[in-house]
């Protein structure tokens, strides 16, 4: 288990212990090395180990070994939906993204490790951004700050974070949160470039007097941020001592929405108007949903394993 991320790391080796495989770029090459992957071999065994256990999901996804935590990136591309999710290696049981894909939402096929830590200690929540010729993968890397990952493959399974990572690094915040606390993201993109949350809170402690914020940072290349503000200003809606973890912020018809996961009191979405030009969502409804890290593209679906 990971830490309080409260400082950025220099001087340590954060490098995973798994082995990480590159794949090929096509295709029907990556399936034949999928048969013979001794990751997914390892994968097949403990699942039927653990098949055994009277009490492991037979409908709603689990990852096939270790711990589950957060999954993050729901996406769709090249026909596939893929599902990533924070998972525990035996190897090195720190946060890595697991990796799992389906034609249909239900059945669902493990993939290799997709994400490892290396610059970070551990690989946190995170969301993904598609366009028409990669994925943009955006997520929290403890101990050093947020982090985005590129793959362009057609199952997604060799990821490359760019360079000058963490491109929004852990900074040294004063004791109301100023300027910002970097935290979980989401990622989208609108016309003139890139837009990232950073989900954290503010003007006090956290369970205690805190304040949910939501940190808004602008990129046109994803390696130059720049830190815009608060989304929410003036925030009627969470109570003293929420935050606002693992938020996902998109249109709905012609309002937007903000979901994200207090620590508190669980998940929550606020609905209003998004003023573009000025980058300001004035919150009309709320809604708290009162469990924890579930929200669209980034759901814990149910879901029934299929093997290759």
């Amino acid at each position: 288990m990971c830490g309080k991320d409260n400082y950025m790391s220099t001087d340590m080796d954060f490098a995973s212990k798994v082995p990480r495989r590159t794949y090929a770029t096509t295709i029907d090459e990556q399936l034949e090395q999928l048969k013979t992957d001794e990751m997914l071999i390892q994968f097949a065994d403990s699942r039927k180990k653990l098949s055994l256990d009277p009490y492991r999901p037979i409908y709603h996804f689990v990852n096939p070994e270790g711990m589950l935590n957060d999954p993050n990136g729901l996406c769709y591309w090249q026909g596939e939906y893929h599902l990533f999710y924070q998972a525990y290696p035996p190897e090195d049981p720190r946060q890595h993204w697991g990796h799992a894909i389906s034609d249909d939402l239900v059945h669902w096929k493990d993939l290799p490790l997709a994400i490892y830590p290396g610059i970070e200690e551990c690989c946190f929540s995170g969301a993904t951004l598609v366009e028409e010729d990669r994925v943009i993968a955006m997520y929290h890397g403890t101990r050093a700050g947020n982090i985005v990952a590129i793959s362009s493959d057609p199952l997604l399974l060799n990821w490359e974070k760019i360079p000058g990572n963490p491109v929004i690094p852990v900074i040294s915040a004063d004791a109301n949160g100023l300027p910002y606390r970097v935290f979980d993201p989401c990622i989208w993109k609108e016309k003139d470039g890139y837009y990232a949350l950073s989900g954290s809170y503010r003007d006090g402690d956290i369970f205690d007097n805190c304040r949910m914020t939501q940190h808004l940072f602008f990129s046109q290349d994803l390696g130059r941020w720049v830190y815009l503000g608060q989304l929410i200003e003036d925030d009627i809606f969470t109570s003293p001592g929420e935050d606002g973890a693992v938020p996902y912020f998109w249109h709905i018809g012609d309002k937007h929405i903000l979901l994200f996961a207090s620590h508190q009191r669980g998940s929550q979405y606020l609905l209003g108007n998004y003023d573009k030009a000025n980058h300001k969502i004035q919150a009309l409804f709320s809604w708290s949903i009162q469990f924890w890290s579930v929200r669209t593209r980034r759901c814990s679906c149910s879901l029934r394993h299929a093997g290759w």
